[in-house]
């Protein structure tokens, strides 16, 4: 059951280019750090200008980069105590832009979401759109309005409260770059970018428990006398021609 939450001054933030160093806050991005170098280059490449996470592999055919990112399950902590680790796949038709000016679009966000005991990670597979959007927020502290809602107790962890939407953030990501959702970061449901009729499809790893409450916690927005929430995200179309 989704908690409303009644939204009465505007709020808008522009999409900026998804990068590991401003996403950081909310998890991880994956990619291949350098698409353009051939497993057959590495020794050449190792010592100067490969990551430290970098290694040969697969008898000299492979480059692998560890630890991109970091698999949590907190569910220890949860009310049920158990968990499952899952793979599903998301087949995500493209979202309508409504046209803002010449240059830029806007998209609503009616929902956010969070998995407070676990990590989520979506992996883009071959598919007709290339782009997606990534909306994020962070906590605000608990309230009696969430005080039902369970989540882990830890200094590390985003916070236990309903979504700080005055820090929102949203990102333009590409078909070559994952994303992982740290546990208890709100997030939107995702967002593909591209022509009508074009799906992104999406391998997505994380644990469960089977509860509800516990696996995925929802929060909708609502402005009053308009059909639309006043929760906005400006995508500047140059933005998306340059994928």
């Amino acid at each position: 059951m989704a908690i409303t939450i009644q939204i009465d001054e505007a709020i808008q933030v522009t999409a900026l280019p998804l990068a590991q160093e401003t996403f950081r806050p909310y998890g991880n991005v994956i990619h291949n750090p350098r698409p353009e170098l051939h497993p057959s280059a590495f020794s050449s490449h190792a010592s100067s200008s490969l990551p430290s996470n970098a290694v040969s592999a697969n008898q000299g055919h492979a480059i692998q980069y560890r630890n991109v990112s970091r698999v949590s399950n907190l569910y220890g902590q949860s009310p049920s105590a158990k968990s499952d680790a899952v793979m599903s796949m998301f087949v995500c038709s493209a979202r309508e832009l409504s046209p803002l000016d010449d240059t830029q679009d806007k998209f609503t966000v009616r929902v956010l979401e969070r998995h407070p005991f676990t990590t989520q990670t979506f992996a883009p597979v071959s598919s007709a759109a290339k782009a997606y959007l990534v909306i994020v927020a962070p906590s605000l502290p608990p309230s009696d309005t969430d005080r039902h809602l369970p989540v882990p107790v830890g200094d590390d962890l985003p916070g236990s409260g309903l979504p700080d939407l005055r820090a929102l953030k949203a990102f333009v990501a590409t078909a070559a770059q994952a994303v992982t959702y740290a546990p208890g970061t709100w997030h939107a449901p995702m967002v593909a970018l591209g022509p009508p009729g074009t799906t992104l499809d999406f391998v997505v790893s994380q644990f469960t428990s089977g509860v509800a409450l516990e696996d995925c916690q929802l929060v909708e927005f609502e402005s009053s006398g308009r059909e639309e929430p006043r929760v906005e995200v400006v995508v500047p179309r140059a933005r998306l021609e340059k994928l």
